[in-house]
């Protein structure tokens, strides 16, 4: 019997980045600026046993540590969640990335010299900065998984490190540990910020209106066969992105790699360093459903005879929003609002309107949205040109966080407030949830090419386990290959979550106008109609839990070294 045939990544020329040379010497020189091309994704060139670490190191990936960074400014006005009385003279970010909070931290403290220390050279180049702060800066490379830390006993006075826990054993976190106590100096401090893998699963009354068609039978059926499917399904397989769920666990599985830093690392820190500060698991839910885009114009394409001429004549023209008939079917749009309504029912007497003509501010149109009581609520695509409304207020039920299992008012006595208020959570709109849920998004798509391997492992060895996921009898993929067909899963992940992430109200809710959209054909029209009608029947199988389960946690662990007696 033949074996399925697999295309694999092989190594291509070295692609090598500009930066500092590395303290290993020439003989590991190579390693750590050498990446291998995996699909089109970039990825370090080290084996996997010395070097486990699965995510790839593509710009999209990589650019999303900025948005830790303005998250810790937001939260504590600082870099650091440390109170120091006066900063830090050296420190070492480990696992510091292309460098980006060595470099803001460095801005912030004037007169310390700062170590970002990595597997691979992807730092930003000295080049590129002001003098006064590259002078400050020294970018190293090594594995501490396989070698001691190459610094002296004591040398820093504080550590920084953050979302490391992706490319660490659990097996290998003491030995870590023991290496950060030895050099860190008397009286210094240790700041981890880490997260949990949390794979962002959309239910399956969301994907299964992008699913249904209308050749294979009514939306209700479509929806009401989404639900069936929902009830009888194992807890794990819940979601439409099952399989790569699956695929992404076991990535981390065959690694040794603890899915839950957030809960293995206390334990540590506390064993190896004193006056420990930890916060609790603060857990980022998925934002609320956004509105849908308003329809596009219309593409008419009629033939005419022109006089003294015997030819018919092909025009094309568009009909917009604004001129459609008024008889043209009601378009349906998500309202921005609190996920406790979701189930109340529809207001039947409150419409919004997008205009035809442009509103005085993008963010305008959609706040009559906002204005609604209900989740799901009719948009009549009509004339008239809305008035400036007020700016949407926030729901008093709605919290951008969770902390923990507490109860909804949160108990400010179990929060250390020396890390930062909760005023500065509550602060954060509704739309920065998007943000955690991108991000989230662009960690599975980081580890695709692993996910990959582990699927190639199970053709070939565990085929059964394939069976239960849907990757035998997925209309869409049976015909393709295997590589393709994964490709396939991937694009359909992709496109789910743009739909859900919904950037481009997050983008007119900073005064941005609503994006334009290309013409319609009759038919794409009415597709769009049906996904429209569809997610609306799909709402009576929705449940808050369902719309606001969580996308990202995050916890802050701080730890002195005291000094010798």
């Amino acid at each position: 019997m033949l074996q399925p045939s697999f295309p694999s990544a092989v190594p291509v020329k070295p692609v090598y980045s500009t930066g500092t040379s590395s303290f290993e010497g020439k003989r590991h020189r190579t390693k750590e600026t050498e990446f291998i091309d995996k699909h089109g994704h970039k990825h370090h060139s080290y084996d996997r046993e010395k070097a486990p670490y699965p995510l790839s190191y593509d710009r999209s990936i990589l650019e999303m540590e900025a948005l830790d960074d303005k998250l810790t400014q937001h939260l504590r006005g600082s870099s650091s969640f440390v109170n120091f009385e006066e900063p830090p003279s050296q420190v070492l970010d480990l696992g510091c990335g292309t460098g980006t909070w060595v470099v803001d931290a460095a801005k912030e403290w004037k007169n310390c010299e700062f170590v970002g220390f990595d597997l691979v050279n992807i730092q930003v180049s000295l080049k590129l900065l002001e003098p006064s702060v590259a002078n400050r800066i020294e970018w190293r490379h090594g594995n501490f998984l396989t070698t001691k830390l190459p610094f002296d006993d004591d040398q820093f006075d504080h550590i920084h490190v953050r979302s490391i826990a992706k490319g660490v054993p659990e097996n290998k976190w003491g030995v870590l540990f023991e290496e950060m106590n030895r050099i860190l100096a008397p009286g210094g401090t240790v700041e981890i910020v880490e997260e949990d893998f949390i794979f962002p699963s959309l239910p399956l009354w969301f994907t299964g209106a992008l699913r249904s068609r209308t050749r294979k039978g009514s939306v209700h059926h479509a929806t009401e066969k989404a639900h069936k499917r929902n009830s009888t399904m194992s807890n794990h397989q819940l979601h439409d992105h099952a399989l790569l769920e699956s695929l992404l666990k076991a990535v981390f599985e065959t690694r040794f790699i603890n899915t839950t830093p957030t809960a293995l690392l206390p334990s540590y820190l506390t064993m190896y360093f004193r006056q420990v500060t930890i916060s609790p698991l603060i857990t980022f839910p998925m934002p609320l459903l956004a509105p849908l885009l308003p329809l596009p114009s219309q593409v008419i394409t009629s033939y005419v005879i022109e006089p003294n001429s015997d030819t018919l004549q092909k025009r094309v023209s568009t009909i917009s929003p604004a001129t459609s008939p008024p008889n043209r079917p009601i378009s349906h749009s998500f309202s921005s609002c609190s996920s406790t309504s979701v189930l109340s029912t529809f207001s039947q007497g409150s419409t919004s309107t997008f205009a035809g003509k442009r509103p005085r501010t993008a963010s305008a149109s959609l706040a009559s949205h906002w204005r609604t009581s209900s989740t799901f609520t009719n948009t009549v695509v009509g004339t008239d040109t809305p008035s400036e409304p007020p700016s949407p207020t926030r729901q008093s039920s709605f919290k951008p966080y969770i902390i923990e299992n507490s109860a909804s008012e949160v108990d400010t006595s179990v929060f250390p407030q020396s890390l930062f208020a909760l005023d500065q959570l509550n602060m954060l709109s509704e739309r920065s949830l998007a943000m955690h849920l991108h991000r989230s998004f662009q960690f599975v798509l980081a580890c695709q090419e692993a996910m990959w391997e582990e699927l190639k492992d199970r053709i070939w060895n565990r085929k059964e386990e394939l069976l239960d996921l849907g990757w035998e009898d997925d209309e869409e993929l049976e015909e393709l290959q295997t590589r393709k067909r994964f490709e396939k899963l991937i694009e359909r992940f992709k496109g789910d979550m743009h739909i859900r992430i919904a950037l481009w109200t997050s983008l007119t809710g900073l005064g941005w106008p609503i994006p334009t959209r290309e013409p319609l054909s009759k038919a794409e029209l009415i597709e769009e109609e049906r996904i429209r009608e569809s997610m609306l029947k799909a709402s009576k199988f929705v449940t808050p839990e369902e719309i606001q389960t969580s996308c990202r946690s995050v916890r802050v662990l701080i730890g002195h070294k005291t000094s010798d007696p």
